[in-house]
């Protein structure tokens, strides 16, 4: 499934903190798995916050799956595009928590790419677990596969209702809510890297869907096989994304430090 393009331009904003734009086109799904099984997928120093209006045995992932086009790269005050497109799917862990932060965040365990610098710099940058693997829409479904061609993970999906302005649609608020959060990356030294993602819905067209996810192959630390309808699911078009430069507070978690001399603070 192909989202319409071309519908509204992303509104140019002066924010020294964002280092890259692009336009989105594709879909967001929430899942609600067991809370034990998604408590295994963080690193040290991360938990899960208190479940809110929802089952206590359960705690949400999400599935964002689609295409980037319109990329642009941001420093200061120049906007120099870069004429890269690229598939991505993006899977999210959204309300925990870092040691010592104050705020909610959420966690990504694993992301696909088609684009091979995007990859790179997420990986080394972000710890956004980045892998560069074949992604494609074949009809209805969304297909990510290894490098030898075996299915990773696929997504069916169906829409459920007509597109609306995003601005004024109440389907709106659950991708905003998700969009506010300080996004988490953990390198593989576990250092835990804070970075945000800025989703702009407001020249966005988005629609309901019905959707399933698959995960057919243990994609990283405690994301084993299994397969998962939708709590909720949208389909957005032309949606604006920026993602910000790594917070320079980011770092091991406590209990991860040593102090000068060798010794570990707890």
């Amino acid at each position: 499934m192909r989202p319409p393009s071309g519908i509204g331009e992303a509104s140019p904003k002066s924010d020294g903190s964002f280092v890259v734009e692009t336009r989105f086109r594709g879909c967001i799904v929430r899942c609600e798995l067991p809370r034990a099984d998604v408590a295994r997928i963080l690193p040290p120093g991360v938990r899960l916050e208190n479940a809110r209006r929802r089952p206590a045995a359960r705690h949400p992932v999400v599935f964002i799956f689609g295409d980037h086009d319109r990329s642009t790269v941001l420093f200061a005050t120049l906007r120099l595009p870069t004429g890269v497109q690229f598939h991505e799917m993006v899977i999210a862990v959204p309300f925990v928590r870092a040691a010592a932060d104050p705020t909610t965040a959420v966690y990504l365990p694993r992301v696909f790419s088609t684009e091979p610098v995007v990859t790179w710099s997420g990986n080394a940058h972000y710890g956004y677990a980045k892998r560069l693997v074949p992604l494609e829409w074949l009809g209805d479904t969304w297909v990510a596969s290894d490098e030898a061609g075996a299915l990773l993970a696929h997504a069916v999906v169906e829409p459920h209702g007509p597109w609306e302005r995003a601005a004024t649609s109440p389907l709106a608020s659950f991708p905003a809510a998700l969009g506010r959060l300080r996004v988490l990356g953990c390198r593989s030294d576990g250092s835990v890297v804070r970075s945000h993602f800025e989703w702009d819905l407001s020249e966005s067209w988005i629609r309901p869907l019905r959707a399933s996810v698959s995960v057919d192959a243990p994609l990283g630390r405690g994301m084993e096989a299994g397969a998962y309808a939708s709590a909720e699911a949208v389909e957005v078009a032309d949606m604006g994304w920026r993602l910000s430069w790594p917070d320079a507070s980011s770092g091991r978690p406590p209990h991860q430090r040593r102090e000068p001399g060798g010794v570990r603070r707890v």
